[in-house]
């Protein structure tokens, strides 16, 4: 038996692609027709083929669009009483991403072994997420999978918008930024070393900008490669110590102080920890082990270990809301809020409030914060034209005057 790759249309006229295992072209034929599907193109699978698509699935981007459409889908298969096997088959026809689809056709090969669907799930670590993961058994053991997977779509929804709000509001810095470094780059390469020499020759003293100007042209003529590689190396080591545990760590704590930035990372992480909180205790896991997965992906290193250390402290018969009191980290409404909703046994409706809120100071501080960095950038950029208009002018200025001078004489 070997394997076919298809690609045919339904009654639609969408593009489905998709393996069969068959004898014979004729069958693989005999197959599509059974599911209502109009054949386009069928192929055999070669063995070199098949090996170089997984090794470039490996690498593939799955994005959160992916993986949402997938859970949504899934729960709608799971609600309508389709067996899970034949639900993962027919979204793996619907996947048109190729390392999602390996992964799904992975999952439902596990499953027919005899493999729970959360244990299916776990060994595919690079797609679906511990928070994920662990949901999902939670869902097995309380028969309520549907439900958990409409809330895995709603977290997935709100983790891509907070993410997508921070991406926004950096965006626009980031570009202005990149674009003054170059500009900068250009002028000290190629234009300013033109009125350097002009400068040299005039044998005058030099105002104060041009004498930086000359200094900075000096070092990037002279020691410019090895400025370059440098720079390369302390990024690379950078990255390499943001990625350890301590400089993850430190870097993240460091995030929190930094101004503008610091008090929007640390909404966004109260927002996580508590829509996470939330549908993990709504879902049937257990506080410590909710604890646990939040604090590993709160997407905050030092948040992380203070979740940790409240876990630690309710794991010895503590309550919530005095640990989070404790970590000296969690603004007073969040403490106010659990302490009310863990003394009238509502805590998951609070929880829900905490998320709601700060969802919407998110919102109103990246709109606040876009309408900082305009003004910040803007003087920035006027800084930097008037200290290199200075710092050329001047010397021309001074020269006139000197000129000037001798031809009263």
């Amino acid at each position: 038996m070997a394997k076919f790759a298809y690609k045919a249309r339904d009654e639609k006229g969408a593009l489905i692609t998709g393996n069969i295992d068959a004898d014979n072209k004729q069958a693989v034929y005999a197959q599509i027709d059974s599911m209502g599907l109009y054949p386009v193109h069928v192929s055999e699978v070669t063995r070199q083929s098949e090996s170089l698509n997984e090794l470039f699935a490996r690498f593939q981007r799955i994005k959160n669009d992916d993986l949402i459409f997938f859970t949504r889908q899934l729960q709608t298969i799971i609600r309508a009483g389709i067996p899970l096997i034949s639900g993962l088959k027919a979204l793996e026809e619907q996947t048109a991403n190729t390392r999602l689809k390996t992964a799904i056709r992975a999952i439902y090969q596990d499953i027919d072994r005899g493999k729970t669907f959360s244990d299916a799930l776990e060994r595919h670590s690079g797609i679906f997420s511990e928070l994920y993961v662990s949901m999902v058994r939670a869902a097995e053991l309380g028969g309520v999978l549907d439900d958990v997977l409409a809330r895995l779509s709603e977290l997935l929804e709100f983790q891509m918008k907070t993410k997508e709000m921070m991406k926004s509001a950096m965006r626009y810095p980031i570009f202005v930024i990149v674009a003054l470094v170059i500009a900068f780059m250009v002028l000290m390469t190629a234009v300013v070393p033109r009125f350097m020499s002009v400068f040299k020759e005039a044998k005058m003293e030099l105002p104060l900008p041009t004498q930086i100007l000359v200094i900075l042209n000096n070092l990037i003529q002279e020691y410019g490669v090895y400025l370059f590689f440098a720079v390369v190396a302390a990024v690379i080591g950078f990255i390499v110590w943001v990625r350890s545990e301590q400089g993850a760590y430190l870097f993240d704590k460091f995030k929190l102080h930094v101004p503008l930035i610091g008090p929007i990372v640390l909404k966004i992480c109260m927002s996580r920890f508590a829509n996470m909180l939330e549908n993990l205790i709504k879902a049937g896991v257990p506080i410590i082990q909710t604890l646990e997965i939040v604090s590993r992906t709160i997407g905050n290193a030092y948040i992380g270990a203070k979740i940790k250390e409240i876990e630690a402290k309710i794991g010895k018969g503590m309550g919530i809301a005095g640990p989070l009191k404790e970590a000296n980290i969690f603004p007073p409404l969040v403490i106010h809020l659990v302490s009310t909703g863990e003394e009238t046994g509502s805590l998951e409706d609070m929880l829900k409030e905490v998320s709601i809120h700060y969802d919407r100071e998110i919102t109103y501080s990246v709109t606040r914060l876009s309408a900082w960095i305009e003004p910040i950038l803007t003087m920035g950029l006027a800084v930097m034209v008037l200290f290199l208009a200075l710092a050329i002018f001047m010397p021309w200025w001074n020269m006139m005057n000197v000129m000037k001078g001798g031809g009263g004489h």
